[in-house]
């Protein structure tokens, strides 16, 4: 079947992408080495910010696909929603859960034009209610989407992180009762760990990625540790 051409929208259409895809999997092998993925047999990371996003690794191996584009989480559909996401479709978890997703919706719902992302987390903190449903409807989203990687491989945990979890207490909860609602047998039993993305993070993944190369073997050589 014919690929439709990916429709842009005015937001830049999906470029952050390229960006989150060679970010990610260094996060991954970052926390494989020395974060809340060491001595764990599979994980998966999310990352929440411009983008969503996830790395995955099963049976101790970051998985990257045959095209570099695994994990795509951000661009799953979800129900409950029709709102445009940048990469053209609807309903995708991103379009929801994004930064810039909801600031947009925060803008939409309160009417207020020049809300910055830090503007519509106090907003919903001081009890805004239309504000808060936002971030509830984001946590939603990424627990439905979260729930849908677990439950065909299993992760022992789920790693969210990223910028836009700096507001993790605004849909935090969110995110635990749909993954719970959705997450099928043994998956169901996943931990949840939600936590911010220290800045230096993103250099720690830059040299873990840069040593998982330069690490891995040759193709055609035995042992296969950088063949996924």
């Amino acid at each position: 079947m014919a690929r439709r051409p990916a429709r842009r929208t005015g937001r830049g259409g999906h470029r952050h992408c390229d960006g989150d895809r060679q970010r990610r999997p260094g996060l991954t092998v970052a926390e494989q080495w020395f974060g809340d993925g060491v001595g764990l047999s599979s994980f998966a990371l999310v990352t929440v910010g411009a983008g969503v996003g996830c790395g995955i690794s099963l049976h101790g191996r970051v998985v990257s696909g045959a095209y570099g584009v695994s994990g795509e989480l951000g661009h799953l559909p979800v129900s409950g929603t029709e709102r445009v996401c940048t990469c053209g479709n609807t309903g995708c978890v991103e379009a929801v859960a994004s930064t810039q997703a909801i600031v947009d919706q925060v803008r939409e719902q309160t009417g207020v034009g020049t809300l910055s992302l830090s503007g519509a987390v106090r907003l919903a903190r001081s009890g805004d209610t239309a504000a808060r449903e936002v971030f509830t409807r984001a946590g939603r989203a990424l627990g439905l989407g979260i729930a849908s990687v677990a439950n065909p491989i299993g992760p022992e945990r789920v790693i969210i992180s990223g910028e836009g979890v700096a507001a993790y207490d605004l849909f935090s909860d969110e995110i635990r009762r749909a993954f719970a609602d959705q997450a099928f047998g043994a998956a169901a039993g996943c931990e949840l760990l939600v936590r911010p993305l220290p800045f230096e993070a993103w250099a720690r993944g830059g040299a873990a990625m840069a040593a998982h190369r330069l690490l891995a073997p040759l193709p055609g050589r035995s042992g296969g540790a950088g063949r996924h």
